[in-house]
């Protein structure tokens, strides 16, 4: 150990060796932690489906519960599909850069790591439910839906079932 520390004080400018090495670990730092953290959306066709249809079974649950509704079908109108957010990873080589989704492998397969999803808002829902005609289930049934789903009153329409 002494050696080195000897070999290392006799090199002339060790000050200004120390000192580019320093720099350049603190750009490659830098340039790492902001290029990391890219994200991009992209859609999933998978994750509508099942988000979609189960919002649509939960509601019609939820309002065939309500006193008088009855029998209830759902259809509910969507803005998009679910976009999930991809984790990405970023390498800078001299001047040039490049960036690929982060992978994980598991029994599945290899897949991206997904940072979190952002699922779909609704535009209209249309009820129709056996108690449709009669104005205070109606009333109901449009507060729970305006709740639920954060829409205004006017997107939702209820109707009566026919026999």
């Amino acid at each position: 150990m002494g050696k080195i520390i000897a070999k290392l004080k006799s090199i002339k400018h060790i000050e200004v060796i120390l000192a580019v090495l320093a720099v350049g670990v603190m750009l490659v730092i830098y340039f790492t932690t902001f290029a990391g953290g890219k994200e991009e959306k992209t859609q999933t066709t998978d994750g509508k489906t099942d988000y979609c249809a189960a919002m649509q079974v939960e509601l019609a649950e939820a309002i065939a519960s309500i006193r008088g509704a009855g029998k209830t079908k759902v259809l509910i109108n969507w803005e998009s599909s679910v976009e999930a957010v991809i984790a990405y990873v970023s390498s800078v080589n001299g001047s040039s850069s490049s960036s690929s989704p982060q992978l994980v492998t598991g029994s599945g397969g290899t897949k991206p790591i997904v940072l979190k999803e952002i699922y779909p808002k609704a535009l209209g829902v249309v009820i129709i439910c056996e108690g449709g005609d009669n104005v205070q289930v109606k009333l109901d049934i449009i507060n729970a839906v305006c709740v639920l789903l954060d829409i205004t009153p006017d997107k939702i329409n209820v109707l009566k079932m026919k026999n």
